[in-house]
């Protein structure tokens, strides 16, 4: 009995000694990294290297100072965007004063020191260049004072030349790093690769603010300053691979790995957006030096945008031919933040040769970071969801603290773009461990990506869509991968493109069967995957047989087997089970082909996605409502079918009398598109509500997803209502001094008396941008007195979207200073600025520019540019004489609009906009919102 007690004892003390040591702040515990490096210590990602592409790396936070063995942390730092760019020129040597000085009178640049350098200039030849703080002025880090000296506009002027020594030539910098204006106290610094050189210029209040490392560019007399002023490339390292962040014993996921950064974001610009070829450059860098080194090369970029044609950007199809190339690159990218609705899934993210990540928030980290009682990890209700392919392929932990530069203000974040470092990491310490196990074999990309998927543990509540193949789990992966090489799967591996119905694609077709509409279904239809080999590994003679499961009771295939021969297709003909389909929702399943051998190896995924929508007409009076109980962070989904006519859409999300709430909810349009996130309403037992009405909805099937808020500190109780109102114009929307009438029509039953009203609100102008071979557009506006706000919105194809990698957009005053920052998530975007200048009129510029992905090509580029005045001119209007008038179902009516000219500076290429808005008399209520055109 003592021996057992003794035992209880012990054990209770180690468990919580393990509670203590664990990871709260970067969860490592529920995903196994914890126990795994426990257990295998020389596996903690020594021996490989991550490389990040993003706003760049700090390289003297801590965390990112040394790997866990005490090597350098950063091996190299590339800045591919021309950020940190800063020319020089040729130095003359002057002396004053038996001072000798480095100076190019034309640039007006002069630096003490010239005879005193620890080196000298091979043939006497040097080069002076200055950086000035207005490098950052725009910067997303909000630095305006890099020395802390109070001024804004300083100068840090450096002197760059050849060195001969020993018969060795290299080029060095010496920089004003303390800014006395005297280059004699500093030390040479040489490309960064070469000895790791960093440097910082002093900040006189506080800490440094940067961490820098540089490339000298001779043929282009360019130095490149390396630095993180978006802060967010910082996190992403720490996460993949921090050691000893904050100089404690808190770590990222692979301490042991290297870092190599790639910069493709410039952080002048809208959340340090892309320039054209940034993103090429980084891939064609990481290849490189993929190709030239035996240490494992993990890629991370938590970067995207909108996908328009999933799986067809032009940076998709070069990612996918780089990947065949060099299948031992191993990519993990950020799934996007645009859920919780389906077909979410970001661009380049769609690509079938990424391993894209999911985000999930831990328990440990929702209490301890956000005060937030969740039980037990969920995944975040804004993690984007797949549909027309197979994304995400896992979800990861994407909520944490990591190193950020010491000008950030905070160091915790949320996203995808937190979950794919972490992947990452655990993608470094998986290749590591094999390299030391399996020195002699090389484990292709893709294979790699089939363990971790395939080892995922499946969450419960949530389908493939939401999760991929799961919650990543080092441990299973681990096992599995070793499986995997010891039966010789690296000389079996295949991998296939598969092709479905989809109607929502331009061409029908995408790599899974996806049905937005599944109203039509009788069960009697069929449907076709077809299945294609990459020829990835095995490229000659060919016959394999695959046995086929499906994981969802609706989706039945109708083979039991199938098989490929050579490069002939695989045909894979389907039916649902409509009897299991009846409710209303989401339905998502998979088919998985297992080779059809003692192996039984996953081949290959066959994903279908239906959803059954909700449909409003004259049987429910265009009105429906649910309730409904969610956990925290759990939603529920309905599919919304917009009736024909339909003028204005009212979402009504409310408490249950006695109930707790804590609630919000998204609406996400026709193509999955986040259009609207709601606030979230709370309350104990008070009736509280949310209502949105919007005005114009296009046809489709929209998806409205209720959340229980990931604050919530119980179950929340809901009520949610949907009604449709049918009012919309019966012809043009046009009004003109010869005819200022509208013609509307009440689509919908009903026979409500309505009352008008109407205001001019400012004047509109359309642009039509050709880019040719340019990779910017600039387009000078003015702001005048009397002026409220200028907007633009921006659209363009979803065939030219796909040629850019980002799209930022800028409004820049006179100064050059940006007032205004947006970009395109998708083709269409929007950025306004509100006429906050104390002035008669104010000049502006809005500046446009797409990240091509590949080179500067041709785009078109729609414009919309609206003012809006102070003060609306409103007017009257009447119905066959009256104020308030009944609206019957069908029977146009006639609207008498007492328009004039609003008296206010209106340019001559321009016309003014209005807006009529009808209510419902009794209820007070807005049912519809036309949009009119006035030429007066």
């Amino acid at each position: 009995m003592k021996i057992k007690l003794v035992f209880i004892f012990l054990t209770a003390f180690l468990v919580l000694q393990a509670s203590e040591t664990t990871q709260r702040f970067l969860s490592l515990n529920s995903t196994g990294v914890e126990n795994f490096i426990a257990e295998h210590p020389e596996y903690d990602g020594r021996g490989t290297i991550v490389f990040i592409f993003d706003t760049g790396v700090d390289i003297g936070v801590p965390g990112m100072t040394r790997t866990s063995t005490g090597e350098v942390k950063v091996i190299d730092v590339r800045d591919f965007t021309g950020q940190g760019d800063i020319k020089f020129y040729e130095a003359d040597i002057e002396e004053e004063d038996d001072i000798y000085y480095f100076m190019n009178e034309d640039m007006g640049y002069k630096v003490k020191g010239a005879d005193n350098l620890s080196l000298k200039g091979a043939d006497d030849e040097y080069f002076i260049g200055a950086i000035n703080e207005k490098l950052w002025l725009n910067s997303g880090s909000g630095i305006d004072d890099m020395n802390g000296n109070l001024k804004k506009n300083d100068d840090f002027f450096f002197v760059t030349f050849k060195v001969s020594d020993n018969g060795e030539e290299y080029w060095v910098v010496f920089l004003d790093t303390d800014s006395d204006g005297d280059l004699s106290d500093e030390s040479p610094l040489r490309d960064y690769h070469v000895k790791q050189d960093m440097f910082s210029i002093k900040n006189e209040s506080g800490l440094d603010q940067l961490h820098m490392g540089l490339n000298i560019f001779p043929e282009r007399m360019v130095v490149n300053f390396h630095f993180d002023d978006g802060g967010h490339g910082s996190h992403c390292a720490g996460i993949a691979a921090g050691s000893k962040i904050g100089g404690v014993e808190f770590n990222g996921v692979a301490p042991g790995a290297q870092v190599i950064s790639c910069k493709l974001g410039n952080n002048n610009y809208s959340g340090g957006a892309t320039v054209t070829g940034s993103m090429k450059q980084c891939f064609i860098f990481a290849d490189s030096v993929s190709r030239a080194t035996e240490k494992p090369c993990v890629v991370n970029m938590s970067f995207g945008i909108g996908s328009e044609i999933e799986e067809h950007s032009e940076m998709e199809k070069y990612i996918n031919d780089l990947v065949d190339e060099n299948p031992y690159l191993y990519l993990c990218l950020s799934n996007g933040n645009e859920g919780p609705g389906i077909s979410t899934v970001g661009l380049p993210s769609t690509s079938r040769k990424v391993f894209s990540s999911g985000a999930v928030l831990t328990k440990e980290v929702a209490q301890d970071l956000y005060g937030s009682p969740l039980q037990s990890d969920r995944i975040l209700y804004f993690s984007s969801r797949g549909a027309e392919v197979a994304k995400p392929d896992v979800v990861s932990p994407g909520a944490c603290t990591s190193t950020v530069p010491n000008w950030g203000n905070r160091d915790r974040f949320w996203g995808t773009s937190m979950a794919s470092p972490y992947t990452a990491g655990v993608m470094a310490l998986l290749t590591g461990a094999m390299k030391k196990e399996f020195p002699d074999v090389k484990i292709p990309s893709l294979l790699l990506y089939n363990a971790v998927r395939e080892s995922a543990v499946e969450m419960p509540g949530y389908d493939p869509a939401d999760q991929g193949g799961g919650y990543i789990n080092v441990e299973n992966a681990y096992q599995l991968i070793k499986k995997y090489i010891k039966a010789g799967e690296i000389d079996k591996f295949e991998t296939y493109k598969t092709t479905a119905t989809s109607p929502n694609m331009p061409s029908g077709r995408s790599s899974n069967l996806y049905l937005r509409d599944g109203s039509f279904l009788t069960g009697n239809e069929s449907f076709t995957f077809i299945i294609d080999r990459d020829n990835f590994i095995n490229k000659d003679k060919f016959y394999r047989i695959y046995r086929l499961e499906s994981e969802a009771d609706w989706l039945k295939p109708i083979q039991k087997t199938t098989y490929i021969r050579n490069d002939q297709s695989a045909n894979v003909s389907v039916k649902f089970d409509v009897d299991k389909m009846k409710e209303p929702g989401l339905y998502n399943g998979r088919i998985k082909a297992y080779r059809n051998d003692k192996s039984a190896f996953p081949e290959f995924e066959l994903w279908a996605t239906v959803a059954i929508p909700h449909h409003f007409d004259a049987s429910n009076n265009y009105r429906q409502k649910w309730e409904g109980r969610l956990a925290p962070l759990m939603f529920d989904r309905y599919f919304l079918d917009i009736p024909a006519g339909a003028g204005a859409m009212k979402i009504k999300l409310s408490s249950i009398e006695g109930k707790y709430i804590y609630s919000n909810f998204n609406l996400h349009d026709p193509d999955g598109r986040e259009m609207f996130v709601a606030r979230p309403i709370s309350g104990e037992t008070d009736e509280t509500e949310y209502v949105k009405t919007f005005y114009n909805p296009e046809p489709g099937i929209y998806e409205l997803v209720v959340n229980g808020f990931f604050m919530a500190k119980d179950t929340s109780d809901y009520k949610l209502s949907v009604e449709f109102f049918g009012v919309e114009t019966a012809g043009d929307n046009k009004l003109t001094t010869d005819d200022n009438t509208l013609e509307i029509i009440n689509n919908f039953a009903g026979r409500d008396r309505c009352s008008f009203s109407g205001a001019v609100q400012g004047y509109q102008k359309k642009h039509l941008v050709k880019l040719e071979g340019k990779d910017y557009y600039e387009l000078p506006f003015v702001l005048r007195s009397g002026e409220a706000e200028k907007s633009f919105d921006i659209s363009v194809s979803k065939e030219d979207f796909n040629k850019v990698t980002d799209f930022a957009v800028m409004i820049y005053d006179e100064d050059g200073v940006t007032v205004e920052n947006g970009a395109l998530g998708y083709r269409k975007g929007d950025v306004s600025i509100r006429n906050r200048f104390n002035a008669d009129s104010t000049k502006l510029k809005l500046v446009i520019r797409p990240g091509f992905a590949i080179e500067a090509g041709d785009i078109k580029i729609n414009i919309v540019e609206k003012t809006t005045f102070d003060n609306p001119v409103n007017f009257g209007i009447s119905a066959n004489g009256q104020r308030v008038a009944r609206l019957y179902p069908s029977i146009p009516v006639t609207l008498e609009c007492n328009v004039t000219s609003p008296g206010n500076y209106v340019p001559a290429d321009a016309i003014l906009y209005g807006e009529i808005e009808i209510q419902s008399h009794e209820k007070n209520d807005p049912i519809a919102k036309l949009q009119v055109l006035l030429n007066f």
